[in-house]
């Protein structure tokens, strides 16, 4: 109940007019330093995910790699492992 109390007041105050809103410099200013931060992240996320050395074929199992065989399916003579 206390809470209602304490939000009633600014539920009922106006919004401000709108000859009272202005654009202004300062949100010009922070909208392009936070733009420019998002670049300068993303270049250097692309930087460090270059130096990473990953191998392709980790989360395969070893029959599903291209040019190698299971042990539990020979090869037959035309080299399909189908029946």
């Amino acid at each position: 109940m206390n809470t209602f109390w304490l939000v009633l007041p600014l539920a009922l105050d106006k919004p401000p007019r709108p000859e009272d809103v202005k654009q202004g410099w300062i949100g010009f200013v922070v909208f392009i330093a936070l733009a420019v931060a998002v670049v300068l992240l993303w270049l250097s996320f692309r930087k460090q995910l270059k130096k990473v050395d990953f191998d392709e074929d980790a989360g395969r199992e070893p029959a599903e790699r291209p040019g190698e065989q299971s042990p539990e399916e020979p090869r037959r003579e035309n080299g399909s492992t189908r029946s």
